[in-house]
């Protein structure tokens, strides 16, 4: 239970000052407290025993409302420090989420879904911090005040009494240990649950389009009903073990209330105790209500941040098995070569790339096609270092790619890949995303390149026209262009595009690849496409079948062979004509 405790040693080390002040300030809020009924013990015999003055009552007003007033100012400083330390654990551990989620690369990512990851980032992270926030309330504040009254009810009542009123609090500590477990298993259950339903809405999100197309928006109403209510079942479970803390308390404390009376009034009969001792007792005994229910509480937030903790920790212990990099350094890209290189996924049984043998020089343009499924997206997604290095060589310029930096290579590298992820802001901030600091003539210049100009005229703000979540108010092609704009702006010393003109015209398409050779002398560019007119132009064209490169050569070189390059470019050129 108290392994989330430990294993935020380190928060607690680094913030130790904060807490000291909680501790120092809660002791003496604590003896503050404890002494206010120690003083109406006094006064309550003072009055039976007809010695209450003027003078002593004024003594007695006065240090009331002192320890009073210093008890409550106390405890402001010992909340202060103690919950803002939980608001530093929480935002502290979001950033180191957030900052292994920039550096994991594909496979981690296969391994764990969107709202997973998101319902770790919060909700779990938010159970953790209130272990440090209100759960080390409760365990300095509970236990150290249950400790003083204990002593209070012991050193300045009787000892006999607050032992055999205390005896009962052994049952409550079995039966909260007991309730725990409970807790703590309903709790990951329902966190599980709440995962899931995350990662299902944000399905529905992203496919609302396709959804209503099929017209199966009440099949994931139906669907989506059906997880809240399960949802809500284990968060009832969770919150019916934690209902029975408060109960359980009570009765316990009731039963110390009964021993205690009946124990003290014979005390009393006998004069081994005063009135005024007894009804300081009982007002300690009153007092023993808050902590031990809050005991209770610290029960349940341990348990539940322990389950969470486990969550998170599963997520920031899990990388993405990629080999280490080197630290060599690199300002520009010379042949790239690949010998042998053959890879496959974590999920796939057989080769996905075979035995790929290539030298890319630089300044050369290489084109990449074939059928769907061929290979030409895992062999970008190599260039890129999306997944582990397979079998095989993969060197840039005389050095192995794994003696750079890790992102050494990446900084050089202006990517657009089939998916085009746009941001919610304006066509300027998408493609000045891809440089940073960039002007509004370089930002022309790149839409100009991706021949986005005439586009960009009919939109009603011009550059400052904002493109939606995800680029949803502009079309396929728009969006297409603005990811190459972005690209280019970066003046890249390789640019990759990975299908990226599938979804503009013919016309379009060669005007976009004669600016990229234009503006690109003496810079490496691959293209991968399914239209071979793309590619036409290339120095080195490769054909790529089953994870394997079957033809290569230049656009002539492989029309002069007849083989599954010649028949595709007849069919795609008899396509465009009919098409004309």
């Amino acid at each position: 239970m108290f392994d989330v405790m430990f294993k935020l040693k380190g928060f607690f080390k680094e913030n130790w000052k904060d807490y000291t002040i909680s501790l120092i300030t809660m002791m003496g809020s604590n003896l503050f407290s404890v002494f206010i009924p120690f003083l109406i013990g006094r006064m309550i015999d003072s009055i039976v025993r007809e010695e209450l003055t003027s003078p002593l009552l004024k003594t007695f007003g006065t240090l009331f409302l002192i320890s009073l007033l210093a008890a409550y100012l106390l405890e402001f400083i010992w909340s202060y420090y103690l919950f803002t330390g939980a608001a530093k654990l929480q935002r502290g551990m979001r950033k180191k989420m957030m900052d292994h989620f920039l550096k994991m690369r594909s496979t981690f990512y296969e391994k764990f879904r969107t709202g997973d990851l998101m319902a770790r980032s919060t909700q779990d992270i938010r159970s953790i911090a209130d272990t440090a926030g209100y759960g080390m309330m409760v365990l300095m504040n509970a236990t150290l005040f249950l400790t003083v009254i204990v002593l209070m009810m012991g050193m300045s009542v009787s000892w006999k009494l607050t032992f055999f009123s205390l005896l009962p609090l052994a049952l409550l500590a079995y039966l909260f240990g007991k309730l725990g477990d409970i807790v703590e298993k309903r709790y990951s259950a329902a966190q599980e649950a709440f995962s899931s339903l995350n990662n299902d809405v944000l399905e529905v999100v992203d496919g609302i389009r396709v959804i209503r197309a099929y017209v199966k928006e009440d099949d994931y109403v139906e669907k989506f009903h059906q997880q809240t209510e399960s949802m809500l079942k284990k968060n009832n479970r969770v919150a019916d073990a934690n209902a029975l803390f408060s109960p359980l308390t009570k009765i316990i404390i009731s039963l110390s209330n009964v021993i205690a009376f009946g124990y003290g009034a014979n005390l009393v009969m006998r004069g081994s105790l005063s009135v005024g001792d007894m009804v300081a007792f009982q007002m300690y005994l009153g007092m023993i209500v808050w902590p031990i229910i809050s005991i209770g509480e610290l029960t349940n937030v341990l348990r539940q941040g322990s389950a969470s903790m486990e969550r998170v920790e599963k997520v920031l212990g899990t990388g993405d098995d990629m080999e280490s990099g080197g630290e060599k350094v690199i300002e520009t890209v010379d042949d790239i070569v690949m010998h042998g290189l053959s890879f496959k996924y974590p999920s796939s049984q057989d080769l996905n790339l075979d035995r790929i043998d290539i030298t890319i020089p630089k300044g050369k343009t290489l084109g990449i096609v074939g059928k769907t499924g061929a290979g030409k997206t895992t062999f970008i997604r190599q260039l890129l270092r999306q997944y582990p290095l397979g079998n095989g060589e993969f060197r840039v310029g005389e050095d192995p790619i794994l003696n750079y930096r890790g992102k050494a290579i990446q900084n050089l590298i202006g990517y657009v890949p089939q998916d085009h992820v746009l941001f919610s802001k304006s066509v300027r901030d998408n493609i000045a995303f891809g440089k940073g600091s960039a002007t509004d003539d370089e930002v022309m210049e790149s839409v100009r390149i991706a021949s986005f100009e005439d586009d960009l005229k009919k939109m009603s703000q011009g550059l400052d026209t904002m493109i939606g979540e995800k680029g949803v108010s502009i079309s396929g092609g728009q969006k297409q262009r603005i990811s190459i704009a972005r690209a280019l702006i970066k003046n890249p010393e390789i640019l990759i595009l990975d299908d990226s003109l599938s979804a503009v015209d013919a016309n379009t398409e060669q005007k976009i690849v004669e600016n990229i050779k234009r503006v690109r002398t003496g810079k490496t560019t691959i293209i991968s496409t399914h239209r071979l007119s793309a590619v036409k132009q290339a120095d080195e064209i490769i054909v790529m079948e089953d994870g394997k490169i079957t033809e290569r050569g230049s656009h002539d070189e492989l029309i002069g062979r007849h083989g599954w390059y010649y028949t595709q470019y007849l069919r795609q050129e008899l396509k465009a004509g009919a098409d004309e």
